[in-house]
């Protein structure tokens, strides 16, 4: 006896913002217990049509039907009804609670006397957890943990609206190899409790192991569908973009291995990296790799001054300088690029112009006055040159992709001419057109004397555009790869745990 599948359908779904047609008669459907994964580059309509979905953008023209049943999502609250959640690429959990409480926050058990009931809420939670097949005391403060265990608490957290469908956006956007492995275990018992997921990623390889289907969004438009088996990454890459595409930017760059210009003696921060030594040269794309915990992210916010190092020293051009803030970096021609861009790297609700002068603004104003046509003209020179897709530089980065945002905060340090720039996991998160564009940035930066260090955990990406690959492990420099000893699978054993 075939048991009956709930089904999700977005029919004929519409679309249009100022000047931009965002989705143009888009139909999409998923059944209960699949995984079908939405692709395109950025821009294609994906947060749009996952917006309407989830009540937070309306329609111009289209349907949702709820098994064969038309259904109103006005806002949010009409998605849970319908037994819809969504896990967003950015995590929305409160630092200084514990995990049940981020779990059921604003949803939580009370007792007849109209308090919490604490010990139903932990109880709920951690039966919650065994289901996944996860282990994590729910009385954990998730400001403690780490970025995985965040990603599960936001899953949960639309585990705990008893969903049928949950939407995951850039699911592993934050997570390293070993977490991802988890993260599918997760999912595929999920899909075993009839649970359907609509799965939206960059990573084309993770999209064609988790999908049952993917189907292909460009231009507002649905472009392809495919079952798993029917195509491969070359295939999608053509679908979404029209052509195939490589991420290789053919780096003609000269370095100068005699003389570093940076060099990072004996740094050690906390528990986090421990007795540091690392040297940049002059022209270098230098990638770093580690997993979460190796202490490679704040290695690099050490050397931006957003962390201070407990000992060693670091030198510019043979010369000691002391770095204690931001600021200080900045002053020696140092830009940082996060890998929060959103939160860290920009301001949102200011314009593409106000984001690409911010560390030029003491430049453009004279005497107390602001030159308006000054900083136009500059924002203008760079949005060209960094081929930034926007209707004008007035525009809030908050409406743009994420490709376009990270060039916006690219543009940010160019301005400056920065000597060195600290790129932390510069791909995260947007398509492979967009991933070529900023490795040729990367790469005209240091073909022009510029120099950078690049932390990544994608490894073919390293490969193809750095000089060498330093990897860490547990706080310490495991492995230094130089050019002609690239192999992905022993920089790969050179970053898990042992």
């Amino acid at each position: 006896m075939s048991i009956q599948k709930d089904q999700l359908i977005m029919k004929g779904i519409s679309k249009t913002f100022p000047g931009v047609k965002a989705l143009d008669e888009v139909s999409f459907e998923i059944i209960s217990g699949e995984v079908h994964s939405l692709i395109g580059q950025n821009g294609a309509g994906k947060s749009t049509l996952m917006g309407i979905l989830n009540g937070i953008t309306k329609p111009d023209d289209g349907q949702i039907l709820f098994n064969n049943k038309v259904v109103k999502i006005d806002d949010p609250k009409d998605a849970f009804n319908l037994n819809l959640s969504i896990v967003h690429q950015e995590f929305a959990l409160c630092n200084n609670l514990t995990v049940a409480e981020n779990i059921y926050l604003g949803d939580e058990p009370h007792n007849k006397s109209g308090f919490v009931n604490y010990k139903k809420m932990h109880l709920d939670a951690k039966i919650l957890l065994e289901s996944i097949n996860v282990n994590l005391s729910t009385n954990k403060i998730v400001g403690n943990l780490n970025t995985s265990q965040w990603q599960i608490i936001e899953i949960c957290k639309a585990l705990a609206k008893k969903p049928k469908f949950i939407v995951m956006d850039e699911p592993t956007a934050s997570l390293d190899e070993k977490q991802i492995d988890n993260l599918f275990e997760i999912i595929n018992t999920l899909k075993n409790n009839g649970i359907g997921i609509i799965y939206i990623s960059h990573k084309l390889k993770e999209i064609i192991h988790i999908s049952d289907r993917i189907t292909v969004l460009k231009d507002g438009k649905i472009n392809d569908s495919f079952l798993k088996n029917e195509v491969n990454e070359e295939g999608l890459i053509k679908s979404m973009i029209g052509k195939n595409i490589s991420i290789k930017n053919n780096n003609q760059n000269i370095i100068n291995f005699q003389k570093p210009i940076l060099k990072i003696n004996n740094y050690s921060y906390s528990n986090t990296f421990k007795k540091i030594r690392m040297d940049l040269y002059e022209g270098e794309i230098l990638g770093l790799s580690g997993l979460l915990g190796s202490g490679a992210n704040e290695l690099l916010r050490c050397i931006f001054g957003i962390i201070k190092q407990d000992n060693g020293q670091l030198s510019l051009n043979d010369k000691v300088v002391t770095i204690n803030k931001p600021r200080d970096a900045i002053v020696n021609g140092i830009g940082y690029i996060p890998s929060d861009r959103k939160n860290e790297g920009l301001i949102q609700n200011n314009s593409i112009k106000d984001n690409s002068v911010l560390t030029i603004f003491n430049k453009l104003t004279k005497m107390g006055f602001f030159k308006f046509n000054a900083a136009a003209k500059t924002t203008n020179n760079y949005v060209k040159k960094l081929d930034i897709k926007a209707s004008n530089i007035d525009s809030f980065v908050m409406n743009l992709s994420g490709g376009n945002q990270q060039k916006v905060v690219i543009a940010k340090w160019l301005v400056k001419n920065c000597k060195i720039l600290l790129f932390d996991e510069p791909t995260r998160g947007i398509d492979i057109a967009a991933k070529t564009q900023i490795w040729k940035l990367i790469s005209e930066f240091t073909n022009e004397g510029g120099s950078v260090i690049v932390v990544s955990n994608e490894i073919p990406e390293l490969i193809i555009n750095c000089n060498r690959i330093i990897t860490m492990q547990k706080g310490l420099i495991s492995n230094t790869f130089n050019h002609e000893d690239f192999n992905e699978q022993k920089i790969s054993l050179n970053i898990s745990s042992k």
